[in-house]
């Protein structure tokens, strides 16, 4: 049997139907610090790239290196302004790490705002980048620079997992080759300044074997400085390079007050840290050859005592 529609009876009150609400929008999560360092470290190598090649190609043009200076500084930027204003707050970097810069009231971003983001950036940078790792601390992940312009940085698309480590390795690299050059550098200056000695005790070497090659050559003499042992003995005076003085190849001439019987007494050297030569014909080390230096070397040793 079929059943009437019921109809609201005369009088009777009709019932309200509750409005149909949209769902919330749900709220942007703000980026984290190493993501956003990540894509920060990726504009800043494209940055520097295009620096690079607009530098090279001023200079070659004929342009002034300090007007191709200001030239390439002018890409940072022009990058960090025209860029995020754009393409929706987004840079290279950005576009990578799915995120991009928002304002807090959510108007749009302007290329005025970008820049006052960006001399944001030089505060940031001023107080020993500072301002920069706030953003790992505050409210929102906003950094000193953020705070400055009014905006925050916000995820706006999922990337994958693997993306997002390579971002994170990439915002670590500095602080990794950091690492690297602390624990390699002094072992590096180490190995150069003993293969600086080592040359120079091959320099002295060379020098004494060109001086005994003269004395062969002429029985019973010396040469009267270095000067004369050129370009027979040998094609120039090697320069003499010690960390204690300027790198010098002059000779310090001494006269036989300098002997202690047939050596050189160190203790009447003069330290000039030129090439020392007693040419003296009555000096009783007559013909010695030494480096002029009372300082020490790695090993320890008086230079003037090789």
């Amino acid at each position: 049997m079929d059943i009437p529609p019921q109809t609201p009876e005369a009088g009777a009150p009709l019932q309200a139907t509750a409005p149909q609400t949209a769902p919330a929008a749900p709220a942007l999560a703000p980026a984290g610090f190493w993501v956003r360092a990540g894509a920060y470290m990726l504009d800043g190598i494209i940055i520097t790239v295009g620096q690079l090649l607009i530098f090279g190609f001023l200079l070659l043009v004929g342009i002034p290196k300090m007007v191709a200076n200001v030239c390439s500084s002018l890409l940072g930027i022009a990058y960090f302004v025209w860029m995020p204003a754009a393409c929706s707050g987004q840079t290279v970097g950005k576009m990578a790490a799915g995120i991009a810069i928002v304002r807090m009231d959510g108007s749009p971003l302007t290329a005025l705002r970008c820049l006052g983001r960006w001399a944001g950036y030089l505060v940031s940078t001023i107080v020993a980048g500072l301002g920069f790792f706030i953003a790992a601390f505050t409210d929102k992940k906003r950094a000193l620079h953020d705070y400055i312009a009014d905006t925050r940085v916000v995820y706006i698309q999922e990337v994958g997992t693997a993306r997002k480590t390579l971002l994170v390795l990439l915002a670590l690299a500095p602080v990794l080759l950091g690492l690297v050059a602390a624990l390699a550098l002094p072992k590096f200056m180490q190995l150069a300044a003993t293969a600086g000695e080592e040359s120079t005790r091959g320099r002295l070497t060379a020098l004494r074997t060109a001086v005994a090659a003269y004395s062969r050559d002429n029985p019973g003499q010396f040469p009267p400085d270095l000067a004369s042992l050129m370009p027979k003995y040998l094609p120039v005076i090697d320069a003499l390079k010690l960390k204690d003085h300027q790198e010098t190849n002059d000779m310090a001439a001494y006269d036989a007050a300098a002997c202690a019987e047939a050596a050189v007494d160190p203790a009447k050297l003069r330290d000039t840290g030129k090439w020392g030569y007693v040419a003296d014909p009555a000096a009783s080390c007559r013909g010695a050859l030494f480096v002029d230096c009372t300082h020490t070397d790695s090993r320890k040793n008086q230079w003037a005592s090789y």
